[in-house]
């Protein structure tokens, strides 16, 4: 940051600030049983453990790249994705990112001020939702008091903050609505910085604030190669608090046969796609060997990993509360979990959640004489399942453990008919579905029962419910046969969508949709129900929607290859394109070359579209429309356009690799090139420095061809800008 431009008592705070945000964000939390301490959490530098995760963007397009380079050059974006997907840890690896100056994939923010601003922090502040001069309070900073007066309020009017704003789904509908609006407010006042805001994928639409001009973004599960690194990054760590030769050894061993049974069973892999449940299926395998089969099993034995053990070296220990065993304090959390999930809320004070403890003791006779406040700071401290959210509140660690908690309490209650009430609201769709998994036989005939009677009682929610059913069957041990009969038989009348209605009524459902329709191995992907999978899917948008849709693209794309190509094409031709690299002419057989002159489609476009990895685009008008319907393209020639003045519209192609650019005087402007996957890049003539500085930005770029020399050029410069490109010359420029 160029700290001349800086008023001095703040360029003085800033350099503190910026100093503790890069200490103090750069941490992350795994879970993990810690031997020697007993901790259920352990906090790694989170330079040690980051890795950035895949993403998707809202096109319905499938795509290839990662959080970084998609993030890369824009201002304004919503990140959703599931629960344990990673999107704190994106905020605080951006934070930690611009607060030490890095250049990384999202450079354009390496000299932005970072505030972090937990929405759930926000929302219970008395005051109301905070200016930008209360920001560093409302995120607890303890250097709050330092900053100087206005010090926020002109970091934003000059453009330099970077605003954080992480879990919105944390905060109950009604409320959802007032940080939109606040949020709106910081836009209009300070449209200069740059905003990212998270969000579970079910609680705000993808176009929750496209309002503002903001894009949206899904993270995406963790691939094979994901999974197995992150297991053996898990193991690497915990190996320190591994006892002698022997123990690491057996340790090592235990490492070696998870990572194999991943690769044998895919539903495992299913199961484990998020950093969450990849580490928790690690403390599992590590202490007890166990290879869960449901989510509930998995959940259930970390939970009993979790409660089960004791540290007598500690205030609070065993002979201390004598009847705290694992099944008194299940109870307990599972009654503060339900009241929670009941009244739409995160997190409570102490004295709200001791009151609901006392009430419970009565009831329990081994421990109707301990101290509430006791008993929550044991399972505070010990357990890792309860964090202080702010001083004198309590709420779960983690999302997930409060619903799995709270299912289970609702099912020991018998309250079917309320789960069944709210069963279309996706704010409890994951309890209603973890409660099946906690039923017993009879149990699950009742609430599947109730579910397809509500079903057929309430037409508008029918959909939802039936698919709801469905995706219930995965979560119970058993089932009765009539049972399931009826739930497929409803499912069979919805799946696959026929009908472009049925396929937009299916995508109004979301997320849960997606696990339950057919791929292409089991359908025409040329077919008309694979086109309205494939509709509902770029509707619903998200991280496995858009995997199903590449996986009919693939298939469609090895279908033409197998068809035998034709004598000739004359509507759309194939012409061979000299290319500065070889790269470009990748592609197996039925890859073809188009050339496209001006910005209308060749009329057999659909038919090539699978076949097409290569467009020579020659012309005035730019034709994105055309090129975003060739889901395989990677390597582009524009040549010869003299109107040409930006690339905004190239981020719409995902697989773009390769991009040559010729004959367009008129461009000077390459920042687009940063949301964009281009490794190899030859452009001719000089854009300018000014577009060049942009390159810097481009995170995959790895060769740049120049093909001009123009006056004096600084060639070092230009090496300097870009460290880790090589730079080709033509010409008679010489390296």
């Amino acid at each position: 940051m160029e700290q001349s431009r800086v008023p001095l008592p703040d360029a003085a705070f800033e350099s503190r600030y910026l100093d503790y945000v890069a200490k103090a964000y750069d941490r992350v939390e795994i879970f993990g049983i810690d031997m020697q301490s007993r901790r259920a959490m352990r906090s790694w530098p989170l330079r040690d453990l980051y890795t950035d995760p895949m993403a998707f963007g809202d096109t319905g397009t499938p795509t290839e790249t990662t959080a970084g380079i998609a993030l890369a050059g824009r201002r304004r974006t919503l990140v959703r994705g599931a629960a344990g997907s990673g999107k704190t840890t994106l905020l605080w690896h951006m934070a930690v990112s611009a607060a030490q100056g890095q250049r990384t994939a999202s450079d354009h923010l390496h000299e932005h001020i970072p505030f972090v601003l937990p929405v759930r922090s926000l929302q219970r502040r008395r005051q109301g939702l905070p200016r930008p001069k209360d920001f560093l309070d409302a995120a607890r900073s303890v250097i709050a008091d330092e900053q100087p007066a206005g010090w926020a309020e002109r970091v934003l009017v000059a453009g330099r903050g970077l605003l954080l704003i992480d879990g919105v789904d944390e905060v109950g509908e009604s409320e959802r609505a007032g940080i939109r609006a606040w949020l709106g407010e910081l836009l209009t006042a300070y449209p200069l910085c740059s905003y990212v805001v998270t969000t579970r994928t079910q609680a705000v639409p993808e176009s929750w604030l496209s309002e503002w001009d903001f894009a949206a973004l899904e993270l995406g599960p963790l691939d094979p190669d994901g999974i197995r690194g992150l297991i053996t990054r898990w193991y690497a760590l915990n190996s320190a608090d591994v006892g002698g030769p022997v123990e690491k050894a057996a340790s090592a061993g235990r490492r070696d046969g998870l990572l194999a049974v991943v690769v044998e069973r895919p539903d495992l892999r299913e199961m484990v796609g998020n950093p969450l449940m990849c580490s928790l299926l690690c403390v599992v395998n590590e202490r007890g060997g166990l290879r869960p089969r449901t989510h509930g099993e998995l959940y259930g034995a970390v939970l009993s990993m979790m409660l089960g053990r004791r540290d007598e070296a500690r205030a609070i220990s065993a002979h201390d509360i004598t009847s705290f065993r694992e099944e008194a304090q299940i109870l307990l959390l599972q009654h503060l979990a339900y009241w929670l999930q009941r009244n739409g809320r995160t997190e409570t004070d102490l004295d709200r959640a001791g009151t609901l403890i006392a009430g419970l003791l009565r009831s329990m006779p081994g421990l109707a004489a301990e101290r509430p406040p006791k008993l929550l700071a044991y399972l505070r401290e010990r357990t890792g399942l309860l964090q202080e959210t702010a001083p004198g509140r309590i709420g779960f660690a983690h999302r997930s453990f409060q619903a799995y908690l709270a299912a289970k309490e609702a099912v020991e209650q018998g309250d079917f008919g309320l789960l069944v009430d709210k069963a279309d609201d996706p704010g409890w769709q994951d309890v209603v579905l973890m409660a099946f998994g906690h039923a017993r036989r009879r149990d699950s005939t009742e609430l599947f029962t109730s579910l397809l009677d509500r079903g057929e009682r309430d037409p508008a929610s029918r959909v939802r419910l039936d698919l709801l059913a469905a995706a219930a069957l995965k979560y119970v041990h058993e089932v009765d046969p009539g049972i399931r009969e009826q739930v497929e038989h409803r499912l069979a009348q919805l799946i696959p969508p026929r009908t472009p209605d049925e396929a937009d009524a299916l995508a109004e459902v979301g997320y849960l949709v997606v696990e339950l329709m057919p791929g292409p191995d089991n359908l025409d992907p040329d077919g008309p129900e694979a086109r309205m999978i494939v509709r509902t899917a770029q509707r619903i948008g998200g991280s496995a929607a858009h995997e199903l849709v590449r996986r009919f693209v693939e298939a469609r794309r090895l279908r033409a290859a197998r068809v035998p190509r034709p004598a000739a094409r004359p509507a759309a031709e194939s012409v061979p394109v000299e290319s500065w690299t070889t790269a470009s002419q990748q592609g197996g057989y039925g890859a073809r070359v188009l050339e496209i002159a001006g910005s209308d489609p060749p009329p057999d476009l659909d038919r090539l579209a699978y076949t097409v990895h290569h467009v020579v685009w020659r012309g005035a008008a730019a034709p994105y429309t055309v090129l975003g319907r060739l889901p395989l393209l990677r390597t582009l020639v524009i040549a010869d356009s003299p109107a040409l003045t930006d690339l905004d519209g190239l981020p719409r192609l995902p697989r773009l690799r390769t991009l040559r650019i010729t004959g367009c005087p008129a461009l000077r402007d390459l920042t687009a090139l940063a949301r964009t996957g281009v490794v190899f890049l030859d452009v001719a003539p000089n854009p300018g420095t000014a577009a060049l500085a942009a390159l810097a930005g481009v995170a995959r770029l790895r060769v740049l061809g120049f093909p001009w020399l123009e006056g004096e050029f600084d060639l070092e410069a230009l090496r300097r800008r870009l460290p880790g490109v090589e730079l080709v010359p033509r010409s008679g420029v010489r390296t």
